[in-house]
């Protein structure tokens, strides 16, 4: 569980977390931490499942050799399973209200279940139609949905109103998938050194991706315009929210 946990990374679900708690007027960090760490682990724990053998394959990830190649498969899953579990004991840790951190967790749990990151991962392994709203389908689930939550966990915690609430799903998803895309344009375009794992996995796996689907011209074009979108709602609650504002700049313009 260290070796990957510790790996590197960007930690941006953490970081997104932070800022949304921060923009929504939350002071007391022992509130959001705890909750932050717990993107990271589940996250982690994503991360060492999609490289298994029986999913994605890869050798490789965040610089280092992939949790099964280093210790095996069966203490692969087993390490997994724990981030996940523990992952999600941590948001209980949250010093905020309880009826803040029980949302919290309910909603954690149904991003990761058979609707959210749970079938987006069914689906890029099993495959179907080959065409962009299955694509869509595909990146909302798998990662769209979960960068959202990122950001509306650190603003549930920080008791931000429900209609900010909405407006930051919408603008989360549009930033996930900005994301998304830009990883998809990495995978082609990147080196091992940059990217941290395998690149070029996905055409090799013929996998279903935006580049595959549109090129990579005009895939760039789209994870700009869902930037522009994102940015355009955090501008429009107000000026504390401009810190994610910029930071969606940060998680789509990226170059690894």
């Amino acid at each position: 569980m260290r070796y990957s946990l510790l790996a590197g990374g960007k930690r941006l679900r953490p970081i997104l977390a932070i800022l949304a708690y921060e923009a929504a007027g939350g002071l007391a960090y022992e509130e959001i931490m705890p909750a932050a760490c717990a993107l990271e682990y589940v996250h982690t724990f994503t991360l060492i499942h999609d490289d298994l053998p029986a999913m994605d394959n890869d050798d490789y990830r965040r610089g280092k050799l992939s949790n099964h190649k280093k210790f095996g498969e069966g203490m692969a899953i087993l390490a997994g399973d724990g981030l996940m579990i523990d992952g999600l004991g941590l948001v209980c840790h949250s010093g905020a209200p309880c009826k803040y951190v029980v949302r919290a967790l309910k909603e954690f749990t149904e991003i990761l279940g058979s609707s959210g990151v749970t079938l987006g991962q069914a689906d890029d392994l099993y495959g179907g139609e080959a065409n962009a709203k299955f694509l869509r389908h595909i990146h909302m689930r798998k990662t769209a949905l979960f960068i959202s939550f990122s950001i509306r966990i650190g603003a549930i915690l920080g008791r931000a109103e429900e209609a900010t609430l909405s407006e930051l799903h919408r603008a989360g998803v549009l930033a996930g998938m900005g994301f998304q895309i830009m990883d998809d344009i990495l995978d082609v375009r990147s080196s091992l050194k940059d990217l941290g794992k395998t690149p070029g996995k996905d055409s090799e796996d013929n996998k279903l991706t935006y580049p595959s689907v549109y090129g990579l011209e005009y895939s760039e074009r789209m994870a700009k315009g869902y930037a522009r979108r994102a940015k355009r709602i955090f501008s429009n609650l107000g000026e504390k929210w401009n810190t994610l504002s910029l930071f969606t700049d940060h998680l789509v313009m990226r170059n690894k």
